[in-house]
Formats: C-alpha cells, sequence, structure tokens
C-alpha cells in the first residue's frame, strides 16, 4: 500500500513539474510577445487588438498538444495528427530580437531565417512568422483581410445565409 502511494505520488509531482514547466514558458515569453505583435500586427487593431492577438497566441503555444489527432478534411480520410511544438525555440528567438523590438531586428531575423511568406500554419522557424500565420490563419484575420466580417467561426443561421457579410468599419 506504502510503495503504490509514494508511486503515484512521484509520478503526479512529476507530471506537475512538466506540465507547470510548459505553462511557465507561455507564461514568461506572454510580454515580449505582445512587444511583438505590436510591431508586426497591422497598426489598425490598435493596441487592444494586438494585445488580444497575442493574449490568444500565448494560451494557443500554452494549449498545443503535440500528437493530437486534426480534422484530416473532407475527402482526406487519412488520420492526421499534429506535429512537435513548433514554440519550442520562441524564447530565443525574442531574445534574439533585442528590446525594444523594430521592424528592422524583425525584418533582418526573418531574413536571416529564410522566410519570405507567412507559413500556413505556425511551424516554428520563426515566432513572427508564426505570430502572423496565427493571426491571417484566424477568422478574424481573414475578416481584416476581406474588410468584411465574414466570421468563419461563427454560425450566422439560415435566415440571414443568402446576405453578403457586413463591412467593417
Amino acid at each position: 500500500m506504502m510503495q503504490r502511494r509514494s508511486f503515484f505520488k512521484t509520478a503526479f509531482s512529476g507530471m506537475l513539474a512538466f506540465f507547470g514547466a510548459r505553462r511557465a514558458r507561455a507564461q514568461d515569453i506572454a510580454p515580449s510577445i505582445r512587444e511583438l505583435a505590436a510591431v508586426i500586427l497591422p497598426s489598425h487593431l490598435g493596441s487592444t487588438g494586438t494585445n488580444k492577438v497575442a493574449d490568444e497566441f500565448t494560451v494557443w503555444i500554452r494549449d498545443y498538444k503535440p500528437g493530437a489527432e486534426i480534422n484530416s478534411g473532407y475527402g482526406h480520410p487519412r488520420t492526421q495528427v499534429t506535429g512537435p511544438n513548433p514554440s519550442l525555440h520562441y524564447g530565443e528567438q525574442l531574445r534574439a530580437l533585442g528590446s525594444p523590438i523594430t521592424r528592422e531586428s524583425v525584418a533582418k531575423a526573418l531574413e536571416d531565417a529564410k522566410i519570405d511568406r507567412i507559413p500556413r500554419e505556425p511551424n516554428g522557424k520563426h515566432v513572427a512568422a508564426d505570430l502572423l500565420a496565427y493571426f491571417y490563419g484566424s477568422s478574424d484575420g481573414e475578416d481584416f483581410l476581406y474588410g468584411v466580417a465574414i466570421e468563419r467561426d461563427d454560425c450566422r443561421g439560415l435566415g440571414n445565409s443568402g446576405a453578403r457579410p457586413a463591412r467593417l468599419s
């Protein structure tokens, strides 16, 4: 009985350390992610908007689960899973951008990483490109790009399904 209790206590403390470290990393880089977002996201979003995107990206980093099954899409019956956590090098990439983060330091870092376009989804090559991919791959980012409230991830119902999306002001 005592050995079993000791085993579970050790196993549980190890799990806490693992998940606690993962959460601490996301929380540690959150202020730098906000600073980066203010530099690279559209200024039209304002500080409230860029902070919102940065905070959502930080939550996405914290909650990312490598190997999780993902939707394969219509007509693609094979099971697909998420890859390794793309945020493993974000801390060092953010430190390399310096303080304060500038457009010039971001441009140089992206050039050094040989990134010439925004990836479809965050892939870990550079935190700046991944933050842009996260934003422009989101429903809010899509609305921003087209200038209308498409609201891809919301259900508008059938009553107005034939109506064009409202213009964003």
